[in-house]
């Protein structure tokens, strides 16, 4: 989810020196609850209840340019949300995987991970494996991409309420540029997208280049992938409509979103979560999306020029929106806010209230897709 925002981040960090040193005093296990408290997900608004269910992907046609292994094919871990039956089945926890999850996320933050060990308490709406509710034949499919250091559900709250009121939703952990990737057989695909120092113009091109058509095609792979378990009738992604598709994604995700919905003529609605722009080609940019896209952010970015190719981008869209939002940072966009008033303590959540700009967010989300892809 990071790129310059994450100097930001650091000089938060710096403000819980008093916070740690109180907390450490009085025994953090027992105060952290206390000090951070801690806030369940919106439920779902929509008519349906959510199911959600967790696969492997591994395209053969694709080495994986992160590692140097003879051989070695890309692996992307997905994860859908669809609407399901109601059940008294306990949901998913929000992180699956705390023992690896936390460490990530300590890193994702810059802060440290027992701020972050009670995340453990915290359950989703949706329930594992679930069947697909038996009412839905075909209904859209939406796709998302999360930024760097991002993770498949990092906007969870957007995804269940897409899948409340019927859509299928796709979210892939975009294997080394994600902060954490944990495969079926246990290994694990760690965060190798960074680089220290200023990259000359060169540099950042010679870097964002071959990520930027990694992640896009992932998407592409993606879609391949369900339309084949379509076509062999599978319970669940027989059910996806693919002449409806929608895709979304936050940061280096709002991108890869751009990026996929310009390539792909599958692609029918694109909604860009404060998108860092930047890594963007400079040919997509003059040339634009041609199918609706829904830019939604801050107000101002760490660098200006990344709203000026933003600008461009947009003017060269035909049927495009902007909405900038006064009062809002960059996590503002994921389910960060949701979790803690902690996060807007420390400068990783905005002035707006969290349930509020929640709200606002589903409500643009998914009116955008309803009219894209519904109407």
């Amino acid at each position: 989810m990071l790129n310059p925002t994450v100097k930001k981040i650091s000089l938060y960090s710096l403000g819980f020196i008093i916070l740690l040193g109180v907390t450490f005093a009085l025994g953090h296990r027992s105060i952290m609850p206390i000090l951070i408290p801690l806030n369940d997900l919106p439920a779902p608004t929509g008519p349906y209840a959510v199911g959600t269910q967790m696969f492997e992907w591994r395209d053969d046609c694709r080495d994986e340019w992160f590692t140097e292994e003879q051989g070695d094919k890309r692996r992307i871990v997905v994860q859908t949300w669809y609407p399901t039956q109601a059940s008294d089945v306990k949901p998913l926890p929000y992180l699956a995987n705390p023992d690896q999850w936390l460490p990530a996320l300590s890193v994702v933050l810059q802060l440290p991970q027992f701020l972050f060990n009670h995340l453990t308490d915290i359950d989703t709406h949706s329930v594992l494996n679930a069947p697909l509710h038996p009412e839905v034949t075909q209904t859209p499919l939406v796709v998302f991409s999360h930024g760097i250091w991002g993770m498949r559900f990092q906007n969870t709250a957007q995804f269940e309420a897409l899948a409340s009121r019927g859509y299928i939703v796709l979210a892939v952990d975009h294997a080394y540029d994600a902060s954490l990737t944990i495969f079926n057989d246990g290994t694990i695909a760690d965060f190798r997208s960074g680089y220290e120092g200023e990259l000359s113009e060169d540099e950042f091109w010679a870097l964002r280049n071959p990520q930027v058509k990694t992640r896009v095609a992932d998407i592409d792979f993606m879609i391949n992938t369900v339309a084949q378990k379509a076509a062999a009738q599978d319970p669940l992604w027989g059910a996806a409509d693919l002449q409806h598709i929608g895709m979304f994604g936050h940061s280096y995700g709002g991108a890869t979103s751009v990026v996929a919905a310009h390539q792909d003529p599958r692609i029918d609605a694109t909604i860009v979560l404060d998108g860092w722009i930047l890594p963007v080609p400079p040919q997509v940019v003059e040339q634009g999306v041609k199918t609706p896209i829904l830019f939604i952010g801050r107000e101002t970015w760490p660098d200006p020029l990344n709203y000026q190719k933003l600008d461009v981008l947009l003017s060269n869209s035909p049927n495009h929106k902007s909405v900038l939002m006064p009062g809002t940072e960059h996590f503002d966009f994921s389910d960060a806010p949701l979790f803690s008033p902690f996060m807007q303590t420390v400068g990783l959540a905005g002035t707006i209230p969290a349930k509020q700009l929640a709200a606002d967010l589903e409500q643009r989300i998914v009116g955008f897709f309803d009219q894209h892809l519904l109407n």
